[in-house]
């Protein structure tokens, strides 16, 4: 960051002050938030130079782990400040896959810009000298402080005699729980914290009338400067839960605060101290604590599922903690070492529920991302959640594991769709249980139930790519058209270099029969992917139009003969589907049949398809899948 008070840039009609901490826009002040600012003035001070996001991330979160998430919003944030558009820059321009460029003009100004001056008879405030604390490390500073900060809290806001409405304290109906602050001193121990944030986000997620923001979607504000009230409202929940954790000597201690959003005004606050073998017995009491707190009513299931003791051998818990840390990062490494280190809480502990739910997990996205054949992934899914529920039944996770193995695995449609309702009965706000079941909801037809459940996965998780993704597909599949490209765009605008979304865009400007905008899209994709045939498939669409570029990537991919994916044959589907070439579309889907492709189960549904429905062969294909006769 710059350091010189004398510093400023001008590009395009805005001025920079970064010492300041001020954007201007034709002299008028242009709101940021201290992170998306930091953002800017990296890129700025940089014009020109490619910035790798690990680069950035590691300046902008320095000593903690964050997702891409948090970068993209920020990013995102910035382009809404300058008006910038994804499609066609002026100032930020994204490289797919590495990083961001500053583009535009900038001049650097040596001279520091005179303050506008004040109106006449206004008073100069003194000059104040600004104090930066961390939230969360003064929460650590000492027990008594704790012990002050929960009484003064009491004192102001929990009612006394005689005080009437004033001293009711707010009304709480949902929260997120921030990152918790690692405070061991050791970086190799971020994925304890992380851990930890996550069990406490799902003990309280198991409180049906209590909203709880996803870890997925709450982890982007990790180490940010945004003000509590900010966050809250970018997350709109009425409070936040954040503190600290350290690890030590076989025991953790962890320390936790809740905050009424709007007011950033402190309710409660308390320090935890256990065992480490007693760490989940500690989650379940810091959310019943907290429940209490904010007077919300627990059912007796509730009230169970809270107070349920679990001694945990530690090395085993480490082992799961370190395994949702990578499984959580949804790449190909990450996912393979997800499943490493849940396969080693097992040895370590037979007995350990959650490991097992851990590992079905792994290889239900193994085997839907085409790293392992689904026959052979799903199955070991199946054989790990039914483990984990013979372990214990009241687990969520582990039933909405089994929900999507029978939904993608064994097309048992009743029995997957049982088990998606026993998760979300156990645990309302797993956005994941209500993403998967919005699958089986859409593979049935049954639209206004699948967006229903979708809106309600992004109320519970707004930053997930998947969850974002789907809803856009959802849209398409409805033929709410309008609809999908508002939500695709949307994506793209927060996700500027996930392909899902200009696929969607594509797909969408294909049934509106406008090919001239999805060739448009299609080219930004497969720039996107770095596709080695490009000029090839400019020349076939020049040559040909639409069906010339369709005919001509057909080619190209069956030259190639890379078919091991789940993906490639479905793409020729399509491909032949829209050139009205029956035969082939049949070969493509009979392949994917044969091989039990999991995303087979949306084809009575994609419009795409339309033109095939009164075939034989594809009516016949669609009974042996289990889904219901098209009503068209």
């Amino acid at each position: 960051m710059a350091s010189d008070p004398q510093v400023a840039y001008e590009f395009g009609q805005f001025t920079l002050l970064p010492t300041e901490k001020r954007l201007l826009c034709e002299g008028k002040a242009v709101p940021l938030a201290p992170k998306v600012f930091d953002t800017l003035v990296l890129l700025v001070e940089n014009q020109g130079r490619l910035i790798q996001k690990e680069q950035l991330l590691k300046t902008l979160w320095p000593n903690s782990v964050v997702e891409e998430v948090a970068l993209a919003h920020n990013v995102s944030q910035l382009r809404k400040a300058l008006g910038d558009l994804v499609e066609n820059p002026r100032f930020i321009a994204t490289v797919p896959k590495r990083g961001y460029r500053f583009i535009g003009a900038v001049k650097t100004l040596r001279e520091a810009l005179p303050r506008p001056a004040p109106p006449p008879g206004a008073v100069t405030p003194p000059a104040v000298q600004h104090v930066t604390w961390s939230r969360s490390a003064t929460l650590a500073v000492s027990v008594a402080g704790l012990v002050l900060v929960a009484g003064i809290a009491a004192y102001f806001y929990l009612p006394r005699a005689g005080q009437g409405d004033a001293g009711v304290p707010p009304v709480i109906h949902s929260l997120a729980v921030l990152p918790l602050e690692n405070l061991s001193g050791d970086r190799e121990q971020q994925y304890f914290a992380d851990g930890i944030t996550d069990a406490l986000t799902t003990e309280l997620a198991q409180i049906g009338s209590l909203r709880v923001i996803s870890r997925t979607s709450a982890t982007q504000f990790k180490g940010s400067r945004e003000s509590l009230p900010q966050i809250g409202r970018d997350l709109k929940v009425d409070a936040l839960v954040e503190g600290t954790v350290a690890r030590a000597e076989g025991h953790v201690r962890v320390t936790a605060q809740l905050i009424a959003a709007s007011s950033d005004h402190h309710l409660w606050a308390k320090t935890y101290e256990r065992d480490v073998k007693d760490v989940l017995a500690l989650q379940g009491e810091v959310a019943r604590d907290i429940a209490e707190e904010i007077r919300i009513k627990l059912t007796p299931q509730e009230r169970s599922l809270l107070t349920q003791v679990h001694a945990v051998d530690p090395e085993a818990h480490d082992a799961y903690l370190r395994g949702r840390y990578w499984w959580s990062r949804r790449d190909a490494e990450g996912e393979w070492k997800g499943l490493e280190y849940f396969q080693k809480a097992i040895a370590r502990d037979p007995h350990y529920a959650l490991a097992y739910a851990g590992v079905a997990d792994s290889y239900i996205v193994l085997g839907h991302h085409g790293r392992l054949p689904p026959k052979e992934a799903l199955p070991k899914a199946r054989q790990a959640a039914l483990k984990a529920l013979e372990l214990d039944s009241l687990l969520a996770e582990a039933h909405a594991s089994l929900a999507i193995v029978k939904l993608s695995s064994d097309w048992d449609w009743p029995g997957a769709e049982r088990e998606f309702k026993q998760a979300i009965d156990l645990n309302p706000n797993y956005a994941t249980a209500h993403h998967w079941y919005s699958h089986h909801l859409l593979a049935m037809g049954r639209f206004d139930e699948a967006v229903s459940e979708l809106e309600r996965a992004r109320d519970l998780d707004p930053y997930s790519i998947p969850i974002n993704v789907f809803l856009g597909i959802t849209l398409y599949s409805a033929r709410r058209y309008d609809d999908a490209l508002r939500q695709f765009r949307g994506g793209l605008e927060m996700h500027p270099d996930r392909v899902e979304f200009y696929d969607g865009i594509a797909d969408v400007y294909e049934q509106r029969k406008m090919f001239a905008e999805a060739f448009a899209w299609r080219r930004r994709l497969l720039s996107v992917t770095k596709e080695p045939q490009m000029g090839a498939l400019e020349e076939a669409y020049q040559r040909s139009g639409y069906r010339g570029y369709l005919s001509k990537r057909i080619d190209l991919l069956e030259q190639a003969g890379k078919f091991d994916d789940l993906f490639t044959g479905l793409l020729v589907a399509h491909m032949y589907a829209l050139l009205g070439d029956e035969a082939h579309v049949m070969s493509y889907l009979e392949r994917a049949y044969d091989e039990r492709n999991p995303w087979i189960l949306y084809l009575q549904v994609d419009p795409v398809m339309d033109p095939l429905r009164s075939s034989t062969r594809f009516r016949d294909l669609i009974r042996r899948i289990g889904l219901p006769p098209s009503s068209s």
